[in-house]
Formats: structure tokens, sequence, C-alpha cells
């Protein structure tokens, strides 16, 4: 009857440590695979924030060849027909050009709805990747509002053909048009904006890069160190026990 017992406590006893560890080891497994997914999460955001800086870069360059186009024609608005052609065309192409701006947010969507935010464990990077894409739609938006406003300017001065023509890319008598008076102050209006960089700022987008970046290689280089650490630790290990044993072969030269 006691072995029964005592058979049958080892059993139990088996049983529950084997759960135990296999519940240890599974939540290292889990963490092991949250922490592959967040990298690769952010890897995602930061390649996202890349491609919407550059879509920014792009639309900021347009917009100084708008503002350069419309200074130009303003200044020869007198005597369009005496400049080149080519680049009356150019300039009138870009002024009229139907053009906008989308920022993409998927990856942050994504982060979102997976609950990989909670387990960045890095507030201060959750809050700067926020901000990054708060700023990116404030700039779009923005910049859009910027050319559905000078579309309106446009659109009072001609009739609806001519508008249609100019935003689809369809050729304009630009000479024609900037002689009335609407058409003269629409162009002025170009020239006056303001500073583009206030509404293109991307150092948000990029702050958030580059806390990923840190973020990133903080990680990688924790886990270089600890595999270092352990390295050097069985290193010892095997030179105290060379040590031991050599000591021990020592004693037993001097005991003979």
């Amino acid at each position: 009857m006691k072995e029964s017992v005592s058979s049958f406590i080892s059993n139990l006893i088996s049983v529950v440590l084997g759960i135990a560890i296999t519940f240890f080891v599974q939540g290292i497994i889990d963490r092991s695979q949250d922490k592959q997914d967040v990298r690769a999460a952010l890897d995602l955001v930061r390649s996202e924030l890349t491609t919407n800086m550059a879509d920014v870069a792009d639309m900021t360059e347009y917009l100084h060849l708008e503002r350069t186009a419309a200074r130009y024609l303003l200044e020869h608005r007198k005597n369009l027909k005496a400049c080149p052609d080519s680049l009356v065309r150019e300039y009138s192409g870009i002024i009229f050009a139907n053009a906008s701006i989308t920022l993409s947010d998927d990856a942050l969507e994504l982060l979102k709805m997976s609950s990989l935010f909670q387990k960045i464990g890095d507030n201060d990077l959750a809050l700067k990747i926020i901000r990054a894409y708060d700023t990116g739609s404030i700039i779009a938006s923005s910049i859009n509002h910027h050319i559905a406003e000078r579309n309106e300017l446009f659109a009072g001065a001609v009739n609806e053909k001519t508008f249609r023509q100019m935003t689809s890319g369809g050729s304009i008598d630009i000479w024609r048009y900037i002689k009335t008076p609407y058409g003269e102050y629409t162009i002025r209006w170009l020239t006056s904006q303001g500073d583009i960089s206030t509404i293109t700022d991307v150092s948000d987008l990029q702050s958030a890069i580059d806390a990923i970046d840190t973020y990133q290689l903080g990680r990688r280089a924790a886990r270089r160190a600890a595999r270092a650490a352990r390295k050097a630790e069985r290193i010892a290990r095997k030179a105290a026990r060379a040590g031991t044993t050599a000591v021990q072969l020592d004693t037993n030269s001097t005991t003979e």
C-alpha cells in the first residue's frame, strides 16, 4: 500500500512538473515569437514611413516648380508670346496639373489590429510612430487643400470645358488666360503663398524612423551581448574545470 501511494505521488509530481515545464517553455516560445512579430511589424512601419517621406519630397518639388512657373508667367505676362514656347507649355502644364497626394498608413493599422503596439515595450517609440502618421496626415491634407483651392480659383476664371482641359493635361492658351483679371489674380495668388516647408516638414516621420532603428539595433545588440556573455561563461567554466583537474593531478603527484 505504501509503495502504491509513493508511486502515485511520484507519478503525480512527474506529471505536474511536466506540465509546468511545458507551459514555461511555451511561454518562452510565445515571447520569442512576439518579439519577432514586433520586429517585423516595425520594419514594415519604417518602410512605409520612408515611402511616405519620398512621396512628400516629390510633392514638395512639384510645389516649388509650381511657384517658379507662376513667378515666370507673372513676370512675362505682358509679352508671353515672346518667351520660348516649350518653356511656356512646360510651366503652364505644371500649374494646371491635377496633382494630389495620399500617404499610406497600412502598416500602422496592422500594428494596431494585431495588438503588437502593446508589446513594443517602449512608450516613447510608440508615441513617435503615432505622431509621425498624424503629421503625415496633416501634410497630405494641407497639400491637397492648397491644390483644391488653386483649382477653384482657376475654375472661376474660365468656363467648365477649358477648366477640364487644364486639369486633365489638355492644352490651354495661357497667355489669353493670364490676361484676364481673374487669371492674373490666380497666378499672383500662387506666388504669394508662404514657405512650402511649413506644410511639408517631415521631421516627425524621420524622428520615428530613427527611433525604430535605435530600437531594432538595441534589441540586436542586447542579443549579441547575451550570446557573448553566455560564451564567456562557458569558457570560464571550462577554465575552472581545467584548473581543478590540474590541481588534482598535482596533488596526486606530490602524494606519490
